[in-house]
This record gives structure tokens, C-alpha cells and sequence, in this order.
């Protein structure tokens, strides 16, 4: 953690030499101390710059020390300490500093001594709190990074069973958050900054049950059997098992809990005709009713042994006759927004070319 900042401290009183004489207690004690005859001054400087502690006056023209206190809270800063100074001595007075959201309350005369003290004990809670902020931040990072480098480590692992399938994760990525971040703009009840993060690396991890499906199965150029599909269709509970072991280990990470919601429910449908679980409407996780349209758009759009590549238009065409497969409403959204996610599959996937055609043919 960095080294202790000079600590910002406003003194609001309209009396001038209430002013003087707090500043130079505060500036001897290696204050940064900024002074206002008024409560409204003050209100203004909070929009260029944010104290540390505010040292208040109660008693003032037009707008006495409990409204400042009051629009303080409401408009800019729940947690700044503030510290009332006042000659008032009754205990209301005393109650209803503490009502408006004051930490503490100083009778005049002012004594530089307990000035001090008590400044410096609110400024101890500041500081224990900032140094909480950053142990939580450290370890959201920690956790961050691991989580990426497990999402890496998983697909390293399945990317080994077939060529394309890291390009067509990597479409899935992009594809699944770009539709949460449209939900996100709707202002949707589920939907909120971490849950995009959350589906940006759980949706990768939407095929990680394939690892377990023969290669015979998964290279086979040509259709499948019934048994063969029966056994390809199985993948959806080994990727649910391996992701549901992790979100054993971290049952409060959001992220292991889609991550397994997605492995296994992305192939259920919104009509309950889907597999392996037989799920509809919503109760289909959001996150697998999300990934389940982008991954049929990706795999439409790019060939298959048993099929060609389908441009734009035609996929789209194609989605639209598959009565009951998809969310109404999430459908709806991405055919609104078809251009976005024609233009991600079309970068992602000319990136993909453009990299394997400069790789150096492996030769012996």
C-alpha cells in the first residue's frame, strides 16, 4: 500500500477568526487545510475536489451547518467525516448533528488539544477503511487473475481436440458479451457490470464437457449416428461436473456459478424441447439462454463436415424458422442489433484466418 497522503481537511465557519485560528492549528499539525465562510462556498469546492474531514459550523447565514451536512450526504459524499463546531450546548442540538450524519461534535471554545484529537480519530477510521478498500481490491485482483488464468489453462486443454474450436470460443466470448452489454443498457433487473464480466469468462467454458467426447465423435467428417449423438450430447453434463466441482470450492464467485449454468444449460430451449435437461422458458439461467443463441449463430456462420458456412442473411433466416429455440426477447434484441454481431463474427474470424495462414507448416 502507497504511503500516507497528506490529508485534506475544510473548515467552514463564518466567524474570521474562528478561520484563522483553526487553520493554523490544522497547518501546524501538517494539514492541507482549505477555508470557507459559508456553507455553499464549500458545497461548490466539493465539485473540484474531495476532503478527507470537514469541520463544520452550526450556526451560519443562509444555510446553518445541519443543511450543508444534510446536502453533503445526499449529493456528494455519504462518507466523509464531519465534525460540528458549535457554541450550542443543548443535547438536541447535540442529537440533531448526529441525525443530519455528523461523526462527532466540538463545543466552543475551541481547544487546539482537543481539536486534534478528535480530528485525528476520525481520520484513524479513514484510514483503517482505505486500507480495507485496498486488501478487498488485492484480493478481487488475486481472484481475477485466477480466474483468467484457469479459463486459459481449461481452454488450452479442449482447444487441443480440434483446430477451430479456439477461434469459435473466442467468437462465443465476444459474441455473449456484447448481448449482455445490450441487456446492461436495457437497465435489466439480472443484469449488472460483474454479471457481463462473469459471462465475458464463464462463456468460453460453454463446450469444456467435450474434452470427455471420443475424437472419432468430435472430428467425424460426416453426420452421427444416434448413438454417436447420444454420447456428443452427454458433454453438456461433463462440463457441468467439472464446473460444478469449482463452484463447490467457491460457491459466492458469480463466475463458477455461471460458469456451470452455462455448460449446462446451453443447449436447452425455450419451448423445453432441448437437452439434456429438459429445461424452458426461464427456467433456463439467463446466462445459457444468452450463450445458446450466439453459439448457433457461430456455428451456422462458419462450415461444419456435415454443412457449409452460412452468411449473415441466410443464418439469420435460418434462426428466425427455429420456432421456440430462443429467449423471444433476447432473440429480439440481437436481430436488432444484427449488424454488431455480424461485424464481431467477421473480425474474430478473419483474425482467425489471417493467424493461421502465417503459421510455419510443422515439417520434419
Amino acid at each position: 500500500m502507497c504511503e500516507a497522503k497528506k490529508r485534506i481537511v475544510f473548515v467552514v465557519d463564518d466567524t474570521p477568526a474562528n478561520l484563522r485560528l483553526l487553520y493554523d492549528i490544522l497547518h501546524q499539525a501538517d494539514y492541507h487545510v482549505r477555508v470557507y465562510p459559508n456553507g455553499k462556498l464549500m458545497l461548490q469546492a466539493m465539485e473540484r475536489v474531495q476532503p478527507d474531514l470537514i469541520l463544520l459550523d452550526i450556526m451560519m447565514p443562509d444555510m446553518n451547518g445541519y443543511e450543508v451536512c444534510e446536502i453533503l450526504r445526499r449529493r456528494y459524499n455519504p462518507n466523509i467525516p464531519v465534525i460540528f463546531l458549535s457554541a450550542l450546548t443543548e443535547s438536541y442540538d447535540k442529537v440533531r448533528a448526529f441525525e443530519v450524519g455528523g461523526q462527532d461534535y466540538i463545543t466552543k471554545p475551541i481547544h487546539p488539544e482537543e481539536v486534534l484529537l478528535r480530528l485525528n480519530a476520525q481520520l484513524k477510521h479513514v484510514n483503517e477503511r482505505e486500507r480495507f478498500s485496498y486488501n478487498l481490491e488485492e484480493k478481487d485482483k488475486q481472484l481475477h487473475e485466477y480466474q483468467e488464468g484457469l479459463v486459459k489453462t481449461l481452454l488450452r486443454l479442449s482447444g487441443l481436440r480440434d483446430n477451430d474450436t479456439g477461434n469459435h470460443i473466442e467468437r462465443v466470448q465476444a459474441l455473449a458479451t456484447s448481448l449482455a452489454e445490450l441487456l446492461l443498457t436495457e437497465s435489466s433487473a439480472q443484469v449488472n457490470p460483474m454479471f457481463v464480466e462473469a459471462i465475458r469468462l464463464a462463456a468460453p467454458l460453454h463446450d469444456v464437457g467435450k474434452i470427455s467426447v471420443p475424437d472419432s465423435i468430435l472430428l467425424k467428417q460426416g453426420r452421427l449416428t444416434e448413438e454417436e449423438w447420444q454420447l456428443m450430447k452427454e458433454h453438456v453434463r461433463v462440463g457441468g461436473e467439472v464446473l460444478g466441482e469449482l463452484h463447490r470450492q467457491f460457491p459466492e464467485n458469480p463466475f463458477t456459478q455461471m460458469a456451470m449454468d452455462i455448460a449446462l444449460y446451453h443447449h436447452e430451449r425455450w419451448d423445453g424441447q432441448g437437452y439434456v435437461h429438459g429445461l424452458s422458458e426461464e427456467a433456463i439461467p439467463l446466462a445459457a439462454r444468452i450463450v445458446s443463441i450466439v453459439d448457433v449463430y457461430d456455428a451456422l456462420r462458419t462450415m461444419r463436415p456435415y454443412k457449409p458456412a452460412y452468411s449473415h442473411v441466410e443464418t439469420l433466416k435460418i434462426m428466425g424458422q427455429m420456432e421456440g429455440a430462443f429467449d423471444p426477447h433476447l432473440f429480439n434484441l440481437f436481430l436488432n442489433h444484427d449488424l454488431l454481431f455480424s461485424t464481431v463474427f467477421d473480425s474474430i474470424y478473419e483474425a482467425g484466418q489471417v493467424e493461421r495462414n502465417a503459421q510455419t507448416p510443422f515439417t520434419i
